[in-house]
């Protein structure tokens, strides 16, 4: 007979899961631990979940639609093209890979230790992509909006976010500032200083 699967018993997986990715990392978090955490066996954690990736993955991406939406919240808030998009950028190569005790690490974890080829479950990087994508558009003139077609801009972004995720994880931190002013400069040009 097939077991029944509760919500309120995948929710206490999920909420484990998020708790020891955040503190110990996705590679020194283990099903066991997890199971432990949420109060049932490993077995019936994998009646839930047919891997520690596909947990992640139920964490990760709403966790990461939340933070696009909080970015999206707050370049709303500024009118000067120059001022949002650097917003956009200390976002994505600052704010987020530092949200949650640097919880986006666990993503690159996961995905640097995945077999080959295993490919992905959902498409949140294309998704973040056409969000970024899209939060650029709405700042930057019309004339210059050539520069951000097919996502790509926004794929080169987000490639660095990863860095800028490894980075935070092993202390090595940048002006994120500066070189978020040098990627304005890089879409809009250089303002000419009196």
């Amino acid at each position: 007979m097939a077991q029944i699967k509760k919500a309120e018993v995948r929710q206490a997986i999920v909420e484990s899961a998020f708790t020891l990715f955040k503190h110990k990392g996705y590679t020194a978090t283990t099903m066991s631990a997890i199971a432990r955490e949420a109060g049932m066996t490993v077995s019936n954690l994998y009646v839930y979940f047919d891997s520690k990736l596909l947990i992640l993955y139920e964490i990760y991406s709403p966790w990461l639609v939340e933070q696009v939406g909080r970015l999206r919240d707050s370049v709303s808030k500024l009118t000067h093209p120059r001022t949002r998009l650097k917003r956009i950028l200390i976002g994505i190569w600052g704010d987020i890979p530092t949200a949650d005790q640097a919880f986006a690490n666990c993503m690159i974890e996961a995905l640097a230790s995945a077999p080959r080829n295993m490919g992905k479950p959902d498409n949140i990087l294309v998704w973040s992509e056409q969000q970024i994508t899209d939060l650029l558009r709405e700042s930057l003139p019309p004339h210059r909006h050539a520069l951000i077609e097919d996502n790509l801009y926004a794929h080169v972004l987000w490639m660095a976010f990863d860095g800028f995720v490894v980075n935070q994880r092993i202390g090595d931190l940048r002006d994120i500032e500066r070189i978020a002013d040098l990627f304005v400069d890089m879409l809009l040009g250089l303002e000419h200083q009196p």
